[in-house]
């Protein structure tokens, strides 16, 4: 059952690469710091780390 997740993931991360790969220019700079962060960078950032957390081991507590 693990490893059908993992691929779901990893289909789920392709799409949303795909759908980033045209707005990857539209940024907002209303950040009161004078940074201007394009708005996918954000989606992008939480589905590695949504990646991350679907393939790390976790600890099995029924040792």
């Amino acid at each position: 059952m693990k490893k059908q997740i993992q691929g779901i993931a990893l289909i789920l991360f392709g799409i949303v690469l795909g759908l980033a790969s045209d707005s990857l220019n539209n940024c907002f700079s209303d950040l009161g710091i004078g940074v201007s962060v394009p708005w996918v960078l954000i989606g992008l950032i939480i589905g590695i780390i949504g990646l991350l957390f679907v393939f790390l081991k976790t600890k099995d507590n029924d040792k």
